[in-house]
């Protein structure tokens, strides 16, 4: 009888850690771990902001600045100066949440990867490092008053090109998915 006790407990922890085992992968927020298929339809949602650095980058010209000064009263081209701060904050905040988004979602690339080296795991801390370096300094630079418009455009071609690698990353996990599918599927 006491062996029964001993075994019956055993078995009920046994058949849960096995029932945990075969439960679909969840990422950290509960959701099932996304199928290749799925990244396609989101990759586009992970960055969207850098998109609309050409309408930035007109906004905050210098060019543009000085006409304004020589232009409008002063009380109006101050009010738009400290609009346009205003607007680099906001943008500059949206490329920090487009890498925040690209950077998850190369964590999950990855975790859909047979293989990752080392050398691509330092490569994404540097990059990530590089990343909130070079944001920090345009942070402190916008809220000093300056429109720091070449560290934001460098900014910005990091997340793009962070965004376009993703984008590849995507289309070779795809491609490897359709590779491992049976070659007849009529059958």
């Amino acid at each position: 009888m006491s062996d029964v006790l001993v075994v019956i407990p055993v078995a009920i922890v046994l058949c849960g850690i096995l029932l945990w085992v075969l439960q679909p992968q969840r990422d950290s927020s509960g959701n099932a771990r996304p199928s290749p298929d799925s990244l396609r339809k989101n990759a586009n949602l992970a960055a969207r902001h850098y998109q609309y650095f050409p309408q930035i980058r007109r906004a905050l010209s210098s060019d543009d600045t000085r006409y304004l000064l020589e232009a409008a009263p002063p009380r109006v081209g101050k009010r738009v100066l400290r609009e346009r701060r205003a607007i680099a904050r906001h943008f500059l905040q949206g490329l920090h949440e487009d890498f925040s988004n690209l950077a998850k979602f190369g964590r999950v690339i990855a975790s859909l990867s047979p293989v990752v080296s080392r050398e691509q795991e330092i490569e994404r801390l540097l990059l990530i490092l590089k990343f909130q370096t070079l944001y920090t300094l345009v942070w402190l630079q916008i809220a000093s008053g300056i429109l720091p418009l070449q560290r934001l455009e460098a900014l910005t071609r990091l997340v793009g090109r962070l965004a376009s690698r993703m984008e590849e990353a995507v289309s070779e996990i795809n491609a490897m998915s359709a590779r491992q599918l049976p070659g007849d599927l009529s059958a």
